[in-house]
């Protein structure tokens, strides 16, 4: 790629208003695409982005003094020696011209995309974790970590930046890798993430109350996870939770050539392709009949904990089935999958005989369905340790404290990522939703909160640590301190071990 291709990829997606300084440059070569100083190499195009806490417009003298060649920026800088193009979206032109540099890679993937507020992690982790079970190599990207076929690279957030996601797409393609599992938050759908893709299959797991302090409300956070399907190639398939209000919407919103699979329970009123029927559920995991429009096809044992799981076991069914996986073999690899770290991650009889759960639940469906599943496994009593982030909707809190209120035995409020928030002040918020029914307790320091847990736990009762999941930090202010639920409890644990003894 050189600049003047630039020019004209960025002019034939109606995202350039001008450009300057390109006549004696435009075929110097790019030597690559970056979106931070960090990345800036001898001939790069470093593109300018206004964020939400930084504008990189501030750092076009350092990128002019680190080697690049020319610089794309959506507002107008004073720059007279180097090209410099001017555009309308600069996250777009950031896909766009990822896309191109990398090859367009989605184009020789399968390219999976899981978006809903919750269930993603587990859905686009199975997808991967079968896919390769079954001999074919591919990547997946999500909350928890990025593996690219044989590499694993850390996550800052669910969906990292489109120019991030197409390399690993053409490192997917370069190590002889098959598919691309992704999951797409609503975030990464309104930033342009994705717009480096394009998907063969799209999954929309549930929209529920999350992201309000970046969504306007619900419609417009449930519009925006339907941009998922406007990425969708050419006759792509389009997999929904009919059962979800919002699924049953798009159904008629969606173009003549996408083809649509329906998953739900049995029951379901909108009549679902896929369905389970004579659910269990245990400690040792689910089981359920599997109905394809309404009669029995298979029977899946997983050792998934829930109903949830249920529904994302159905998500991952119809897409295997859809990808030509036959069903003997999908349901051996399901039975395999032990799930996703800190996702109803359970340790039962530890400590005195009790059960402790570590669950990423941080909205308030998420909670809801963990303490439900508490409710159906528990021995006796259930514990819950909770808290909410700082700097997000600030409407879940109290509903999330009359959620606990409802479902447990003795709520622990806590805090949960306060980031700049005082976290005093997020616990009162979540306590204006608990009864005063229940006993609970307000612990800021939440080491002290899975402390006091442990401590008033007696036989048989279950002790759940939601929130925080497979993270080990915790933000205050802009600070990650290392900080992990798992850690710390089984820490606690072997110290009231040795009290007893």
């Amino acid at each position: 790629m050189n600049l003047k291709e630039v020019r004209d990829l960025l002019k034939d997606h109606d995202l350039l208003i001008s450009y300057a300084n390109l006549e004696m440059d435009q075929d110097q070569n790019v030597a690559s695409i970056a979106i931070d100083t960090k990345g800036i190499k001898e001939g790069s195009v470093f593109i300018c982005r206004q964020g939400y806490r930084y504008d990189s417009h501030a750092l076009v003298d350092e990128a002019i003094h680190l080697g690049v060649k020319a610089i794309v920026v959506e507002r107008p800088v004073n720059i007279e020696h180097i090209p410099i193009f001017l555009v309308r979206d600069s996250r777009m032109a950031e896909a766009i011209l990822a896309s191109s540099f990398f090859g367009s890679p989605h184009e020789k993937l399968k390219v999976y995309g899981v978006t809903g507020t919750n269930g993603k992690t587990t859905i686009s982790t199975m997808i991967h974790f079968i896919m390769n079970m079954i001999g074919k190599s591919g990547s997946l990207v999500g909350t928890v970590n990025n593996v690219v076929v044989d590499r694993t690279i850390d996550s800052v957030n669910t969906t990292p930046p489109a120019l991030d996601i197409a390399q690993y797409a053409r490192e997917t393609l370069d190590k002889g890798g098959e598919f691309l599992s992704v999951e797409v938050s609503s975030h990464a759908l309104t930033l342009k993430r994705v717009e480096s893709l394009r998907f063969d299959v799209g999954i929309l797991t549930n929209i529920t109350q999350d992201h309000l302090d970046f969504h306007k409300n619900m419609d417009d956070y449930a519009m925006t996870k339907f941009q998922l399907f406007r990425l969708l190639k050419e006759k792509g398939t389009a997999i929904l939770n009919i059962e979800d209000p919002y699924a049953s919407r798009f159904v008629s919103m969606l173009p003549m050539d996408v083809h649509v699979v329906t998953y739900g329970l049995n029951g379901c009123s909108n009549k679902p392709d896929y369905s389970a029927d004579c659910v269990k559920i245990g400690l040792e995991g689910v089981s359920f009949d599997l109905l394809y429009k309404g009669k029995k096809i298979g029977h899946v044992h997983s050792p998934l904990i829930g109903m949830h799981n249920v529904s994302n076991l159905l998500a991952v069914i119809a897409l295997l089935l859809r990808e030509g996986i036959p069903l003997e073999e999908i349901l051996l690899q399901i039975s395999r999958f032990r799930g996703v770290e800190g996702r109803f991650e359970i340790y039962t009889r530890v400590g005195q005989d009790i059960d402790l759960v570590i669950d990423f639940a941080h909205t308030p469906d998420a909670l809801q369905k963990t303490l439900e599943t508490a409710k159906m496994l528990t021995r006796n009593r259930i514990i819950a340790v909770f808290g909410a982030g700082g700097e997000a909707d600030i409407g879940k809190r109290p509903i999330m404290g009359k959620i606990a209120s409802d479902l447990c035995d003795v709520a622990i409020v806590t805090s949960d990522n306060p980031k700049s928030e005082k976290p005093m002040e997020i616990i009162r918020q979540i306590e204006e939703g608990i009864s005063h029914q229940i006993p609970y307790l307000l612990i800021e320091d939440r080491r002290i909160a899975i402390e006091t847990a442990l401590n008033i736990a007696g036989k048989g009762d279950m002790v759940i640590l939601a929130g925080k999941g497979h993270e080990r930090f915790q933000i205050v202010g802009g600070t990650y301190l290392p900080f992990s639920d798992r850690d710390i409890a089984f820490q606690m644990v072997r110290d009231l071990k040795r009290r007893v003894s």
